[in-house]
């Protein structure tokens, strides 16, 4: 991955496989966008593939999930309490 992957309601801006992290300008277009619940994508070695934002009022929680698991393989996805800022699996 070569730049952030914008979705209808969720963004891939960090490739860890590649090696690829956002620029503030992607980080600040997912802001504007309002994605600010932050996830990150795992495989079932508990290997952290892809971290990213989606929108709060996402229908489906499990979309990032479902393209990952698809696209490469993931199995689980962690998204950010906002109460204890702690990372949870979904």
């Amino acid at each position: 991955m070569n730049k952030a992957k914008f979705f209808k309601n969720f963004v891939i801006l960090n490739d860890f496989l590649e090696g690829y992290k956002c620029t503030n300008e992607e980080k600040n277009k997912a802001k504007k966008l309002k994605l600010n619940i932050f996830f990150e994508l795992y495989d079932d070695d508990d290997e952290k593939y892809y971290s990213g934002y989606m929108h709060e009022d996402i229908e489906d929680e499990f979309e990032p999930q479902d393209w990952a698991e698809y696209y490469a393989g993931c199995t689980y996805m962690k998204i950010r309490n906002k109460n204890t800022n702690k990372m949870e699996i979904l």
